[in-house]
């Protein structure tokens, strides 16, 4: 090729030689090198830092890699971990990439308000941002109802022999414990966590058959539940708004 044109008498091409490089707009040559590594099986065997796999996806989304995509979405998600969730949304949301958003949708529902800088505010954009506040505040509404409202004991067990006294212990261990360990202003708990040191509490007139019929129930989860379920719906209905998924993942 780089014969032809010259014997054709037109001008010498890029990347015949090291002094006539071919340019790559917008690519660096650690983006470039990193292509190189996947592509001709020298990928490295240590771990990709964040800066590199999101111009790497950049690399891929700008020249249409779909095979190289795949694998640096995978290298993502296995190091998912060492993104703040803000970071993953915003990767996601720039480079229409779906699956990584419910992992750092969720993970962002369970941060603070407060630990959220201006810088995390931008890189998230005002629909997410917005729709996180509105759901961290429905949780925590219904964390308030869950916590002041025990599941009631409407029939008690065959070894139940006191009634009121179960009922009333059960209301006073409910507030004292799953209320605490979930309104805790310092700690509060995630549910199965709350449920998990709710069990190792003692019980005073709570009979025994009664304790394990109501953490039958409580276990299955009727109340718990709706908090994922809304959370789940948050997230589809986002990701759906904001993420068109491209034909190459």
């Amino acid at each position: 090729m780089f014969s032809a044109t010259e014997a054709a008498g037109f001008e010498e091409m890029d990347g015949k030689n090291d002094e006539r490089p071919i340019h790559l707009d917008g690519t660096t040559r650690e983006m470039f090198e990193l292509f190189l590594e996947h592509t001709f099986g020298r990928a490295r065997t240590g771990q990709y830092t964040i800066e590199e796999l999101a111009n790497f996806l950049h690399f891929c989304d700008m020249y249409q890699c779909s095979h190289t995509r795949k694998f640096v979405v995978s290298r993502i998600q296995s190091t998912r971990y060492h993104f703040h969730p803000a970071q993953l949304i915003n990767l996601a949301i720039q480079y229409n990439t779906s699956a990584l958003f419910p992992f750092a949708f969720k993970r962002l529902v369970d941060t603070p308000i407060t630990q959220l800088t201006a810088q995390h505010r931008e890189l998230l954009g005002n629909d997410v941002f917005t729709t996180l506040v509105y759901v961290q505040a429905a949780l925590e509404e219904h964390r308030r109802i869950v916590a002041a409202e025990e599941p009631k004991i409407l029939m008690h067990t065959s070894d139940c022999q006191d009634p009121v006294g179960c009922n009333e212990d059960w209301h006073a261990i409910w507030w004292n414990g799953m209320a605490r360990f979930l309104l805790d202003g310092r700690n509060p708990q995630p549910y199965r966590e709350a449920v998990k040191r709710f069990k190792d509490m003692q019980f005073g007139r709570v009979s025994g058959g009664c304790k394990e019929l109501m953490f039958k129930i409580i276990g299955e989860g009727a109340a718990f539940n709706h908090a994922d379920r809304f959370v789940d719906e948050a997230c589809s209905r986002l990701a759906e708004k904001l993420i068109f998924e491209s034909s190459l993942v």
